[in-house]
C-alpha cells in the first residue's frame, strides 16, 4: 500500500508541469489569428496576449474570450477577443480587465485547497 502511494505522488508530480510559455499562434473560431502566450501550471492555465490581455479558451463557442473571476476562478466570459479591440470590446460586455496579480491571488487559493484535500 505504501509502494501504492508513492507512486501515485510521483505521477501527480510528473503531470503538473508548467504551460510551455513560448510565443505561439492562436486561432478563434472565425478563423482570426493572434500570437500568445500559454501560462500557468497545473492548478490554473491562461493565455496571456502581448498587450496584457488575459483570455480563456471557451470549449463550447470554440473561441479565445476574455476571462474574468467569478467565485474564485478564471473563466471565459463570452466576449471574444480581437486583436486591438480590447478596451471597446470590454466595455461592451462590462467586463473588468484581470490582472497577473490577480491570477497570482486565484493560484495561490487553488493551492490552499488542494492542499486541504491532501491533510488528514
Amino acid at each position: 500500500m505504501r509502494y501504492f502511494v508513492l507512486i501515485f505522488f510521483f505521477y501527480v508530480l510528473l503531470f503538473g508541469a508548467p504551460a510551455m510559455s513560448t510565443k505561439r499562434v492562436f486561432k478563434n473560431a472565425d478563423g482570426t489569428t493572434f500570437v500568445a502566450r500559454a501560462m500557468g501550471d497545473s492548478y490554473l492555465h491562461w493565455i496571456q496576449t502581448d498587450d496584457g490581455e488575459i483570455l480563456k479558451y471557451n470549449k463550447k463557442t470554440k473561441n479565445f474570450e476574455y476571462a474574468t473571476i467569478k467565485n474564485n476562478a478564471l473563466v471565459a466570459s463570452g466576449i471574444e477577443y480581437s486583436v486591438h479591440n480590447s478596451k471597446r470590446a470590454r466595455a461592451l460586455g462590462r467586463i473588468n480587465k484581470v490582472f497577473l496579480s490577480d491570477i497570482k491571488r486565484l493560484r495561490a487559493l487553488k493551492r490552499e485547497k488542494k492542499m486541504e484535500r491532501y491533510q488528514y
